[in-house]
C-alpha cells in the first residue's frame, strides 16, 4: 500500500493514476480526484478539495505529468497534494473520476493509501498497512507505529526476494541486450510500456510496430511477460531493418534496447494480490510477537511455543512398541523445508510458492511464423 507522511508532498510516482486504451497511454477529456479519510470506515469524510463532493481537476497542467499519466496535485497550492500536520493518521482513499470523451459518462477508480506521522516520512510502499496490523490485535502497547512500519518493510523485502518479483507498480528505465529475434522476455510482469527504443535508435519506435503482452485476466501474461515486434516490410533504416525484406528484430548487442515503463505483479484492478497482503500481515505479526531480544530476567514465556512440524509423521514409538509408516511420494530425508529460519508457517510458504516468479533462463533467438 502506498504511504505518505504528514507534511510530505505527493509526487508523480506515489499517488497516481494511468489511463490506457488498448495498452497505450492516452489522455482523457476530463480527469479529477478527491481524497477521503476512511479511518473510521466507509464511505469516509472528504478532506480534499475542501468542498464535499467536488473533485480537483488535473486534466491539464502539472497534474498531467505525461501522456495518460496523472497524480494528486493541488492546483491552488501549486504543489503535489500534501497531508496537513493535523491530518488523521491511518487509511485514506483517493477517488479518480474521468471522461474518455467530452460526451462520455464519468468513470470512477479508487486506491487506498496510508497517512503516517511526520517521523515516518521515509516509509516505503507496502503491501499491507499499519491499520491492517492494528486490526489484527497488535496494540500500540505491544509495538509502536514506527516499530510496526519497520517490521512491515523488513518482511516485505523477504517476500520480494523469495518471490523474485514485486507486487506494486515500479517505473523503470531498462536497457537490455538484443536477442537477435523479434521477442524480448521479462522476469517481472509488464504493466505498461511508455516507450521503446530499438537497436540503439535515438528515436522512439512507433507503438504500432510492437505488441506488449501484459494481460492480467485471460490470457494471463503475468507468467510470460514479453514484447513482440510486428512484421513490417515498409521499414528501411540502419537501426530497425538494415537489409531489404528483413523483418523487425531486436538485434544482438550490449544493452542496445531501451524500454521505459511500469512493471510489477498486480491484479486486474491494479491492486496487490490479497494472498500476498495476507502473507505479509502474518509474517509481520509473527515477528512482532517474537522479538529479537528477550530480557533473560523476565524468565521463560508462560507457555513455551510448540516445536514446528515440518513434515509428515514417519514413525511412532511408545514403551517398547514402534511403528513405522510408509511415506507418500517417496522419502523426504534429502529434502529441506524451504525458507526455514525465517518462517515455518506453511500458509506463508505456500503463498510464496504460488507467486514465485519462473526461473530465468537464457532465451534463444526465435521467430514467429507470421
Amino acid at each position: 500500500m502506498v504511504a505518505i507522511a504528514r507534511g510530505q508532498e505527493n509526487t508523480s510516482d506515489r499517488i497516481n493514476f494511468f489511463i490506457t486504451v488498448n495498452g497505450v497511454l492516452t489522455n482523457v477529456s476530463e480527469m479529477g480526484f478527491r481524497i477521503l479519510d476512511i479511518t473510521g470506515g466507509l464511505p469516509g469524510t472528504q478532506v480534499f478539495p475542501a468542498t464535499a463532493g467536488t473533485f480537483e481537476n488535473v486534466t491539464t497542467g502539472a497534474g498531467n505529468f505525461n501522456v495518460g499519466s496523472y497524480f494528486a496535485y493541488d492546483n491552488g497550492g501549486g504543489v503535489g497534494w500534501t497531508p496537513g500536520l493535523a491530518e488523521p493518521l491511518g487509511t485514506h482513499r483517493v477517488e479518480w473520476r474521468w471522461k474518455t470523451f467530452a460526451s462520455s459518462a464519468f468513470q470512477l477508480g479508487c486506491e487506498e493509501f496510508e497517512v503516517l506521522s511526520e517521523s515516518a516520512g521515509s516509509s516505503v510502499d507496502t503491501y499491507c498497512s499499519l491499520a491492517d496490523i492494528r486490526a489484527e490485535g497488535i496494540t500500540v502497547a505491544m509495538a509502536s507505529d514506527q516499530k510496526v512500519l519497520d517490521t512491515i518493510a523488513v518482511c516485505q523485502e523477504f517476500i520480494d526476494r523469495a518471490c523474485k518479483q514485486w507486487f506494486i507498480p515500479k517505473q523503470l528505465v531498462l536497457e537490455v541486450d538484443g536477442t537477435d529475434s523479434d521477442t524480448l522476455h521479462f522476469g517481472v510482469p509488464i504493466i505498461v510500456v511508455d516507450s521503446l527504443k530499438l537497436n540503439n535508435d535515438p528515436n522512439v519506435l512507433d507503438r504500432t510496430l510492437y505488441r506488449v503482452y501484459n494481460q492480467r485476466l485471460y490470457p494471463d501474461d503475468r507468467r510470460n511477460p514479453r514484447i513482440k515486434l510486428i512484421r513490417s516490410d515498409d521499414i528501411r533504416d540502419i537501426f530497425v531493418s538494415p537489409h531489404p525484406f528483413d523483418r523487425l528484430k531486436f538485434r544482438k548487442g550490449r544493452q542496445n534496447q531501451e524500454i521505459i515503463g511500469s512493471f510489477g505483479f498486480l491484479e486486474a484492478d491494479g491492486t496487490t494480490p490479497k494472498l500476498i497482503t495476507r502473507a505479509l500481515c502474518k509474517l509481520t505479526i509473527s515477528k512482532l510477537q517474537n522479538p529479537l531480544f528477550t530480557d533473560p530476567a523476565a524468565g521463560p514465556p508462560a507457555v513455551p511455543p510448540a516445536p514446528p512440524i515440518i513434515g509428515p509423521l514417519i514413525e511412532e514409538e511408545t514403551d517398547d512398541h514402534r511403528q513405522r509408516y510408509g511415506q507418500s511420494g517417496g522419502t523426504i530425508s534429502p529434502r529441506r523445508p524451504g525458507l526455514t529460519g525465517i518462517t515455518d508457517d506453511q500458509e506463508i510458504l505456500d503463498i510464496i510458492r504460488l507467486y514465485r516468479a519462473p526461473i530465468g533462463l537464457a532465451t534463444p533467438a526465435h521467430w514467429s511464423t507470421f
